[in-house]
């Protein structure tokens, strides 16, 4: 009841009487109407730190409130409000009658309590989702508010902070979040939070934020078996906000201290269970700031007659008739998802009793009710009866009493929890196991459907308790708020240790505890008052307005028990009347005489006997009637009472409209004539307006049609010039266009043709450079096994003439690459040769080009004269003159960069080829001293080999075994020599084709600069006085060219000289080693 009620209603009530007159107090109604602005700006602030985006709603409540609104009936003296049963409207009469009296209330005060707040949401949630709204709200405060809090918050955003992450929402129900911030605020001001309790109140987010930001790595000082908190700015941010020391911090998140047998040691924890650790303080911290709201909100709201406990009522009999409440529990509705976790199985449990509660309240108290009147029913309600589920979750050894044991044993876990809850339940149909289930899977049964539920983490959040590490560390926060709770959480935990056994007490410390016990005293609340259900059925998955998902909500209204409400309601009563209000009622329609002096129950029972002696129906084998006659009412099929009074209504109306007839006339015929003489002079007044408009409209419209006809004309002229226009572009495009197209197609086919030729010309050369590769590996694959028998310690008499054999075919084969490789150093030097002769022709060139100066010298001479002699005609033409000296000096520029560009290429040349000689020369050093090496190691091994020959000769046995060692060791080193020097031959033949690239470059740059002179010495004859300068640029270019090519010979020359040496030196040795192995392989065999 609002307050405001009262008040209107004592101003509709004095003009009855005078006798009854109303008593109020405008003191009352401020206070009332402070007391509902109060509950109603409790809603900002519960959205605020209790709400969050979901996947299915971007403002869902994630937690369970119970609202109590306190009223105070009015005193004595105050206005009872008075419901007659046969008037329409209320009056006013004494206590003596039997009108039922409804009293008015005022709203006295009001208190919250909350249940089941997700605190896992603070650290993690997916990415569709937000985690509560109030971080987001403050990361969109004013910049000044922010930085206020502390140093470097005013420029953060979401992505500055791991717990909130970056959402793309921003907008809640039509208002941003910085909106909603304002309003929160205003909200908070509303319950006395402002100043520095604000300021404490949003520091405390700030470290559940902050907290987040911690970053935690492998200790590498103990073998990364501890953790180590990273010092950064993050860690610094942190430190001012709690007013903590860094070591304190340190040892409380990457440390622990275990007791064992009355001894106390210090225990490293790994960087994962710091994390855990650090997202455990920033949830409990955030539980103990919604928790001091609540208090304070509850504080502000306590209404008098309660004590400092706001669940209890005083113990005045006085107040106990004049004292209610109406409570509010707003919890959240039955959960599945893809992956069930804690919470879901926590929200499920909640609505299991509530389900309960609904079925003893709407179908097993109308049973109780139609036994007691004597009436038979056909519905079964332990089909729709839940107890089987509470028992399976809350019994003695249900899942809760398994998850406690859990908590307590040493090294609980969740998969043990699942193993025994499935094989104590093993014989229940509401505990789901299925094959497929993982180890930490199981099902149950709800009355909603079969939820799957994953518990990797049951135990752990079960237990949801911080250490004592943690907890004295946040009891020295220099934040109040922080601290204050914190130290109260410790004397609590230390009370609890003292007082209790450790078993019990971690029994009694775990959420399932707590929720069952909390939930148990809501339940008793709700038995002892006037229950009413309200369904929130939601239409639609896309949470569009106006658009309803017939199959969405027909699910929801089976689970919620709405259907079987209705199939139940087909075989009861759905409408019930004592028998005096029947006869009252229904008296009128009644066509026979019954007795008036008859009771009441014999009166009902003839007249509805009456009313529907053709109503009966044939139903299960049997007559039965629309109504049922009890013991003190009479109870109404569906449809027979709704019948029964639109019986009654025409009757009724009858009389009404009778009596309201006269009246009416009298009413309508005075309305009616001051109507006509109103509308008469309304007519006149319209008629004088309606032709003044009209000639007002004729004149704009003459002249719009003036201005659109100009406008016409002027559009149609453009029009013309416009597509005159288009026509003329369309034409040159077109006309350039089949061109286009076909030198395109043209350009394909030549570089299709191109491509075509290379491929076969690469092909040839491929296939000869394979069969060349082939030939050259098979011929190593002969050498290796040739060597691998020459190795061998042991082998046959008779093979010895097919080793000489294959040993005499490898050596010509050796003489055939040998000379292959001297056709090609021939080659070679034909092809210096040929350089030679190209070098020396570019030298005659280069005097051609020094003769061809002269002579320009001497042209140049005879211009000058020629340009004197015209003089006077140069005169005449000065326009022509101006525009040559422009194109003169753009022709300079670009000849001066050109210039630029050819002396930093010949520059760069220069650098490469001193480079490359540089290269060439320590290679071949390195080269020199390897084969004088390699000389030195053969002529010991000969002196090795000469000595162990004469020893042979003097002790023929021992000579033949020390013989085969030996001719081993030196074959092998004589074959390691020989795959040397053809390692060093395939180099030299890499550095000739390197060589012959260079020359072919240096042939391309001494043809580009030819073609360069050549066009250099045409533009000669077109501007003398280019030629000057050019001349002089070009002797510098030849001088500079000259002596390029002169080191290139030079180059050349030492490098044909090297490789002859080379050459000679690789045919000497390979010639002595292999008559050496010859001969001796010969007289081993004599």
């Amino acid at each position: 009841a609002h307050p405001s009620f009262s008040h209107s209603l004592k101003k509709g009530l004095e003009t009855k009487s005078d006798e009854k007159k109303i008593s109020t107090k405008n003191d009352d109604d401020c206070d009332g109407l402070e007391v509902v602005s109060k509950v109603l700006q409790s809603n900002p602030i519960f959205e605020a730190f209790g709400n969050a985006k979901s996947e299915r709603n971007d403002n869902s409540s994630r937690f369970g409130r119970l609202t109590k609104l306190h009223f105070t009936k009015v005193q004595k003296g105050d206005v009872e409000l008075v419901i007659n049963e046969e008037e329409s409207g209320p009056i006013y009469g004494s206590d003596d009658t039997k009108n039922s009296i409804v009293p008015v209330c005022s709203l006295s005060g009001s208190s919250f309590e909350i249940f089941l707040l997700e605190k896992a949401r603070v650290v993690a949630h997916s990415k569709s989702e937000r985690t509560f709204h109030i971080f987001y709200q403050l990361l969109a405060a004013p910049s000044a508010f922010k930085k206020n809090l502390f140093e470097g918050f005013d420029n953060a955003t979401r992505d500055s902070f791991r717990y909130v992450g970056d959402v793309d929402t921003d907008t809640i129900e039509g208002m941003t979040d910085a909106e909603h911030f304002e309003q929160t605020k205003s909200a908070l001001e509303t319950f006395g939070i402002i100043g520095e309790e604000l300021h404490s109140l949003m520091k405390a987010v700030c470290i559940v934020l902050q907290l987040g930001n911690l970053t935690f790595e492998p200790d590498p000082s103990i073998d990364g078996e501890g953790a180590l908190l990273v010092a950064d700015d993050e860690l610094e941010k942190l430190i001012s906000l709690m007013g903590i020391g860094n070591e304190e911090i340190q040892n409380a998140m990457t440390t622990r201290l275990v007791k064992a047998r009355g001894e106390e040691f210090v225990a490293r924890l790994t960087p994962a269970q710091s994390r855990d650790s650090c997202d455990a303080l920033a949830k409990e911290i955030y539980s103990q700031v919604v928790n001091v709201l609540v208090r304070k909100m509850n504080k502000r709201m306590q209404p008098s007659h309660l004590g400092e406990d706001t669940d209890q009522v005083k113990d005045e009999k006085s107040d106990e008739k004049n004292i209610g409440s109406i409570s509010l529990l707003d919890l959240f509705g039955f959960e599945t998802f893809e992956k069930n976790s804690f919470e879901q199985l926590c929200i499920n449990y909640a609505n299991e009793h509530l389900q309960n509660r609904y079925v003893l309240d709407n179908f097993q108290s109308v049973k109780d009710e139609y036994e007691l009147e004597g009436i038979d029913i056909d519905f079964d309600c332990s089909t729709i009866n839940n107890s089987e589920i509470l028992n399976l979750v809350e019994g003695r050894m249900g899942l809760i009493s398994i998850m406690n044991e859990e908590c307590t044993r040493p090294r609980g876990n969740s998969t043990s929890f699942v193993y025994k809850a499935k094989m104590i339940h093993k014989d229940s149909d509401y505990l789901v196991s299925k094959k497929l289930h993982r180890p930490w899977e199981f099902g149950v049964r709800h009355f909603a459907g079969v939820v799957t539920y994953d518990a990797t983490d049951f135990v752990e959040r079960n237990t949801d308790q911080l250490p004592l590490d943690l907890l004295e560390c946040a009891t020295k926060c220099t934040n109040s708020l922080v601290s204050t709770q914190f130290d109260a959480l410790l004397v609590e935990r230390q009370c609890l240790m003292k007082n209790t056994r450790r078993k019990q007490g971690a029994m009694s410390t775990t959420i399932c505890s707590k929720f069952r016990k909390r939930l148990a005293g809501l339940i008793e609340h709700i038995s002892a008052t006037k229950t009413r259900y309200v369904r929130c059925i939601k239409p639609n998955e896309n949470r569009k307005p106006r658009v309803t998902d017939h199959m969405v909500t027909m699910r929801q209204l089976g689970s919620a028990g709405i259907v079987t409400a209705i199939n139940m309601s087909k075989n009861i009563f759905p409408n019930q009347l004592p028998y005096d209000v029947v006869w009252d009622r229904f008296h009128c329609l009644s066509q026979t005489d019954i007795d008036t002096q008859l009771e009441y129950k014999e009166k009902t029972t003839l007249l509805l006997a009456d009313l529907f002696k053709n109503s009966e129906r044939f139903v299960k084998g049997q007559y039965t009637t629309p109504y049922v006659c009890g013991k003190n009412k009479v109870f109404f099929r569906s449809g027979a009472l709704t019948k029964l009074e639109l019986d009654r209504l025409p009757i009724r109306s009858d009389h009404m409209s009778n009596l309201s007839n006269s009246v009416k006339t009298v009413v309508h015929r005075r309305t009616f004539l001051v109507m006509k003489r109103a509308v008469i002079k309304l007519q006149a007044v319209y008629r004088f307006h309606v032709a003044q408009r009209d000639y007002k409209e004729k004149v704009k419209a003459s002249a719009i049609v003036y201005c659109w006809m100009k406008r016409l004309l002027m559009r149609t002229k453009r029009r013309k010039l416009r597509e005159n226009k288009a026509s003329i572009k369309i034409q040159s495009t077109w006309r350039g266009f089949n061109p286009q197209k076909k030198f395109r197609q043209q350009k394909k086919a030549a570089a299709m043709v191109q491509r075509t030729l290379k491929k076969r010309r690469d092909r040839q050369h491929f296939h000869c450079a394979f069969a060349e590769v082939v030939e050259a590996a098979r011929k190593q694959k002969q050498m290796k096994s040739l060597l691998h028998k020459l190795s061998s310690r042991e082998y046959p008499n008779t093979s010895k003439d097919e080793l000489l054999v294959e040993c005499q075919l490898m050596i010509s084969y050796l003489g055939e690459q040998l000379h292959l490789q001297r056709a090609k150093t021939s080659d070679v030097q034909t092809g210096m040769a040929n350089t030679k002769r190209t070098v020396e022709s570019l030298q005659s060139h280069n005097d051609a080009l020094e003769a061809e100066k002269k002579a320009s010298k001497i042209t140049s001479s005879q211009q000058t004269k020629k340009i004197l002699a015209l003089e006077e005609h140069i005169k005449g033409q000065e326009i022509a003159l101006l525009d040559l000296k422009k194109s003169n000096n753009h022709l300079q520029q670009k000849q001066t960069m050109a210039d630029e560009n050819h002396k930093n290429e010949c520059i760069e040349m220069r650098e490469l080829l001193v480079s490359q000689k540089d290269e060439l020369n320590m290679e071949l050093m390195k080269e020199r001293e390897k084969r004088v090496a390699e000389s030195l190691q053969f002529q010991s091994l000969m002196g090795l080999a000469k000595e162990e020959y004469e020893k042979v000769i003097s002790d023929l046995q021992r000579a033949l075994e020390e013989a085969d060692e030996s001719h081993k060791d030196d074959f092998n080193k004589m074959l390691l020599a020989m795959e040397g020097g053809k390692l060093k031959q395939e180099e030299l033949d890499l550095a000739n084709k390197s060589l012959a690239t260079e020359k072919n470059d240096l042939q391309s740059d001494l043809q580009s600069s030819k073609k360069a002179h050549s066009e250099e010495v045409a533009a000669l004859g077109g501007n003398l006085e280019k030629l000057r300068g050019d001349v002089k640029v070009k002797e510098g270019t030849i001088r500079s060219l000259q002596l390029q090519v002169k080191s290139l010979q030079e180059i050349q020359s030492m490098q044909m000289d090297r490789e002859v040496t080379v050459e000679k030196q690789d045919e000497k040795t390979c010639c002595e080693s292999w008559c050496h192995c010859y001969g001796f392989c010969g007289d081993l065999f004599l």
